[in-house]
């Protein structure tokens, strides 16, 4: 008598072994220290920007001088802030306040994505934001911390007039106010816009 095949038995092991072999594609992609150069300097074209990987791997960058963190993400659950001041906050062109021009003015509470923060001590001294809707935020969804929270911009200098939208990989094109403000006035969501949600 012939034994049964034993193939159907072995195949998904068989399977299973060649996933934990491979590379996960899905794998988290480290952002590109040329990248997160480019954004900086853009932000603050006066600036002293200087990127580059450390020993991990990871991107370092600094700003005349001072270490800041990047997030080039603007899809993360833990990316984003709010205007804080009743008075609103001016987004401004360059990272060091005293030599900056406005580029636009926003309401309290308007959502920020948060693209860089400086800190000292663990405070907040300064960050670069970027005004993002929140139809475009897929954790404003049904969520009161998104309640009020798209307020007119004020331009202080002429816009392209296209709408800002986000685009299916995960930037942001168009007319999205980005600047530089104090760090007194924003309100760091630091639980993420939905608190039960740590990740992205």
């Amino acid at each position: 008598m012939t034994p049964p095949s034993r193939r159907p038995v072995l195949l998904p092991y068989m399977c299973i072994a060649l996933l934990f072999a491979t590379p996960s594609v899905f794998a988290a992609k480290k952002p590109d220290a040329g990248a997160l150069q480019s954004l900086l300097q853009t932000s603050s074209p006066g600036s002293k920007v200087v990127c580059a990987k450390d020993t991990y791997g990871n991107a370092a960058c600094t700003i005349d001088g001072d270490a800041v963190d990047v997030n080039d993400d603007c899809t993360s659950n833990m990316a984003f802030g709010g205007v804080a001041g009743p008075k609103g906050v001016k987004l401004e062109d360059g990272y060091k306040p005293g030599s900056s021009k406005p580029i636009a003015h926003v309401g309290q509470h308007q959502l920020l994505c948060i693209q860089a923060t400086q800190r000292k001590e663990g405070t907040l001294v300064r960050a670069l934001v970027k005004v993002v809707p929140t139809k475009t935020v897929k954790a404003c969804k049904g969520n009161d911390s998104c309640k009020g929270a798209d307020t007119p911009i004020d331009w202080k200098r002429p816009p392209s007039g296209t709408a800002c939208t986000l685009k299916p990989d995960g930037h942001y094109a168009g007319d999205c106010a980005t600047g530089w403000i104090d760090g007194k006035d924003i309100e760091e969501y630091s639980m993420g816009l939905n608190p039960e949600d740590t990740g992205a």
